[in-house]
């Protein structure tokens, strides 16, 4: 399919482009993915170490996932009611994991608007659809809404009075402590600050950005979120 090492790095960039409005993690692997093709004379030989590569970061992924979740579970208690703003594959094999180990627990999920394309009802109702596409959720089944509720984000407060602690996913982590998430995570964090209830940020380490945003008008939006009145993602400062 490639002829010259020029034309893979190309596709690389372009793959990888969609997921330059998150931070510069994606760029570092891009970096660390080719680095050794530069020197090579052997194309095929490249392309190979490539693929290895990126089957070595996907299982680390997988990997570090439960890892994080491990971390997490001793946390939750059977009695536990916890806020939920995001709609990453993390948080939701954490939601899955936690109902399985706590029978009792019970999880507020933000309603997530501005909605995104395929989700025109916001990141809540995205979430909840890869809580029941994981393992562990598929044995929920029509469970799944007696341990998990969406509310709308203008009752964030409100519920705040009721939860244990709050836990977020993150696009990125900054260099200076910030982090760069979906619309509606610095209410929830100045919310929760005001109520004194633990704020907890659920990511994988491959998000960590070398970058020092001031404000939200610092960040690139998304594609489909350029040149809309409210942002799709949001500075949180530490």
């Amino acid at each position: 399919q490639f002829a010259t090492f020029s034309e893979v790095d190309t596709e690389i960039g372009k793959t990888l482009k969609r997921y330059e409005a998150f931070g510069d993690g994606f760029e570092r692997f891009h970096v660390n993915l080719t680095k050794d093709a530069l020197q090579s004379n052997d194309l095929q030989k490249s392309l190979k170490d490539m693929d290895k590569r990126c089957q070595d970061r996907l299982r680390d992924c997988a990997s570090s996932q439960k890892d994080q979740i491990n971390d997490i579970l001793p946390f939750i208690r059977n009695t536990s009611s916890i806020l939920v703003h995001g709609s990453g594959n993390l948080l939701a094999l954490t939601i899955a994991c936690s109902i399985q180990e706590h029978e009792g627990v019970r999880f507020y999920i933000c309603e997530g608007r501005p909605a995104r394309k395929g989700y025109p009802h916001g990141s809540g109702e995205q979430l909840l659809e890869k809580v029941l596409a994981t393992p562990e959720g598929m044995r929920l089944k029509d469970k799944l809404h007696k341990y998990c509720t969406i509310v709308p984000d203008s009752g964030v407060s409100s519920v705040m009075n009721s939860v244990d602690f709050v836990i977020m996913g993150a696009y990125c982590v900054t260099e200076h402590g910030g982090l760069v998430h979906s619309t509606g995570s610095l209410q929830i964090a100045i919310v929760a600050a005001f109520r004194n209830v633990p704020c907890y940020v659920l990511c994988e380490t491959f998000k960590f950005a070398h970058i020092f945003p001031l404000s939200t008008d610092d960040l690139k939006q998304p594609e489909d979120g350029a040149g809309e009145v409210v942002p799709l993602v949001e500075f949180v400062p530490p």
